[in-house]
């Protein structure tokens, strides 16, 4: 079965090196949009066979993100070359190696499934557990296996012939209930855990260094969703804060990693 997996990237070459060579493995093409990268993002996807390069159009604002937007062309590239199925990731994100036997032995009667993604933290091999509430009220829970833990759509059947479609309103974040899918797929949608994705976005340097913060407290100003510095101590605090015990951290099965 034909298989393209979609990336959106922009200065992502603390983590290409890892992630392309199995995203290879197990696709038929990658389709790259990249957000007009400044590092070597582009020389190392250009490396690999399977990569199809693609960049954005400039925005005239470091805060005019229009993620909906975005993965709508990123969306409608993928379908280009005619795939049964398409998966969306972003560049630090890595199937578990169980996606193999799943893909393998595919359910053809769903059209998209949802699927539980993993933060590593530290060195990238232990996951936090720890809960906690920010000094602005916000409640965190680093349990990726609790009743609301992070999932998302983001491996879909497709059909050429079905209108897929994003809400281009959406600059940052979550775009739909389907996200990073379209917001029309059709039913049925199903919960998997025949494979995870291991997020490693916890453990870039620009997220550790808190450089991220700013970013995403720029982007949600202008967006209207709050005061800058309030939006900064919001992230800063999701991101250093602990539950009472501290963080807690549990070491990341095997068989959640690729051999390389």
């Amino acid at each position: 079965m034909n298989l393209v997996i979609g990336i959106t990237t922009k200065n992502e070459d603390w983590i290409l090196d890892k992630s392309l060579p199995i995203l290879s493995s197990i696709c038929d093409k990658i389709v790259v949009l990249d957000d007009n990268s400044t590092d070597k993002t582009e020389e190392i996807c250009r490396s690999f066979d399977k990569v199809h390069w693609n960049t954005r159009e400039k925005r005239e604002h470091v805060w005019q993100r229009e993620e909906a937007k975005g993965l709508s062309e990123l969306f409608t590239i993928s379908g280009s070359y005619s795939p049964e199925y398409i998966m969306l990731l972003d560049a630090d994100e890595i199937p578990t190696p169980s996606f193999i036997n799943f893909f393998d032995n595919i359910d053809g009667s769903i059209n998209a499934w949802s699927v539980r993604m993993i933060n590593v933290f530290q060195e990238g091999r232990h996951y936090r557990f720890d809960s906690f509430t920010t000094p602005n009220g916000t409640n965190v829970n680093h349990d990726p296996f609790c009743d609301k833990g992070w999932r998302k759509n983001l491996l879909l059947k497709y059909n050429s012939d079905y209108n897929y479609m994003y809400d281009f309103t959406k600059q940052k974040g979550s775009t739909s209930l389907n996200h990073p899918a379209p917001k029309n797929i059709p039913a049925p949608i199903m919960n998997t855990e025949d494979f995870y994705v291991v997020h490693y976005g916890r453990i870039n340097p620009q997220y550790v260094s808190g450089g991220k913060d700013r970013f995403y407290a720029t982007i949600e100003t202008y967006d209207g969703k709050g005061d800058f510095e309030e939006r900064l101590i919001h992230h800063g605090s999701c991101r250093t804060g602990s539950g009472p015990s501290g963080p807690q951290y549990v070491e990341c099965p095997s068989s959640w990693f690729w051999t390389q």
